[in-house]
């Protein structure tokens, strides 16, 4: 995290709201487009995005920065996640094609406005559409290993940590989805 972040984080923790709200207006655009693909629910990524933001707030005071604050935030919204999957049934899936707003903006396109991590970069955007209908039909565990790279900008151990699975196995899920997606990407312009 650079010295902005980590300052903004401290200064929420002590309790100060415009950190807080400048906190979360830094962070919350990948957290809401990590949630909206995970989720595959525009409403369902909105009640976790509010959920996780009142998870950090009061769990801030005792947040201890020895690490980066990013991962810290990913590693709740991924367990909120899983909570509302296992607890949800019959939810209404969105296709990351479908717009998410009212300006028509759709949840590759909101992706694609990031900074693309290296996956991205191979892909390219013009075949970002496309990746994300391969990335629908993963292995659930792959899809979410990728979506925290790529969305949430977590290191493989970090990953390895949220995920509670050992190193080797977070890195071999990201190169098979990463495999899937080119090939998928690859067929797709032969």
């Amino acid at each position: 995290m650079d010295d902005n972040g980590e300052e903004l984080v401290k200064r929420a923790a002590r309790g100060d709201p415009e950190a807080y709200r400048d906190m979360v207006t830094l962070y919350g655009p990948r957290l809401f487009s990590y949630l909206a693909a995970r989720l595959r629910s525009r409403e369902a990524a909105e009640d976790a995005y509010a959920e996780v933001w009142l998870r950090v707030w009061k769990a801030l005071p005792s947040y201890e920065s020895r690490g980066r604050f990013q991962p810290w935030l990913f590693t709740i919204a991924h367990r909120l996640s899983l909570d509302m999957l296992s607890s949800e049934s019959g939810r209404k899936s969105v296709s990351l094609d479908e717009p998410v707003e009212d300006g028509g903006v759709t949840l590759a396109e909101r992706v694609g406005s990031g900074e693309p991590g290296p996956e991205r970069e191979v892909l390219g955007r013009q075949e970002w559409a496309r990746a994300s209908a391969v990335l629908e039909g993963l292995p659930e565990e792959q899809r979410q290993t990728f979506l925290l790279r790529e969305f949430g900008g977590l290191s493989f151990s970090e990953i390895a940590r949220a995920m509670d699975c050992p190193l080797n196995t977070a890195l071999a899920r990201m190169r098979y989805a990463v495999l899937k997606m080119r090939s998928a990407v690859e067929e797709h312009h032969a």
